[in-house]
C-alpha cells in the first residue's frame, strides 16, 4: 500500500513541507491537512513543497494542489514546489499546474525567489 510521510520545517523565509512517498486517494487527506495547516500558520508567508522524494502524484493530489494554490492566493501567501522528480514535473506540465504554482529546482531557490 502506498504511503506518504510529511515533515514540516520552519525557516526564516517560510515553511517547508518535505513529501516522501506517494500522493493518491489513500494519502490525499493527510496531504490536504498538512498543506492547509502550513498555509494557515504562514499567512502572507511562503510554503514550499519539497518534492525530491515524492515518487507519484495522482489526480487526487493534484486537486489538493489546486485548492492549496487558491487558498494561498486568498491569504496572499506564496505556494511553491521544489525539487520534483521528472515524473512529477511531467504531471505538473501536462495539467498546466506548473503555470500556476511556481516550480524550482531546489528548496533554497524556492525559499529565496522574489514574490511575483
Amino acid at each position: 500500500m502506498p504511503d506518504l510521510t510529511i515533515s514540516s520545517t520552519l525557516h526564516d523565509a517560510g515553511r517547508v513541507l518535505a513529501l516522501d512517498g506517494e500522493i493518491d486517494m489513500a494519502t490525499e487527506h493527510r496531504f490536504q491537512e498538512a498543506v492547509t495547516e502550513a498555509l494557515t500558520t504562514q499567512p502572507f508567508g511562503r510554503v514550499v513543497l519539497d518534492c525530491a522524494d515524492l515518487r507519484f502524484i495522482d489526480s487526487s493530489g493534484l486537486r489538493v494542489l489546486i485548492r492549496a494554490h487558491k487558498a494561498a492566493k486568498e491569504q496572499k501567501a506564496l505556494l511553491a514546489i521544489a525539487s520534483p522528480i521528472n515524473r512529477v514535473v511531467q504531471t505538473l506540465r501536462v495539467t498546466s499546474l506548473d503555470t500556476r504554482i511556481p516550480v524550482f529546482p531546489t528548496v533554497a531557490e524556492a525559499l529565496t525567489a522574489p514574490r511575483a
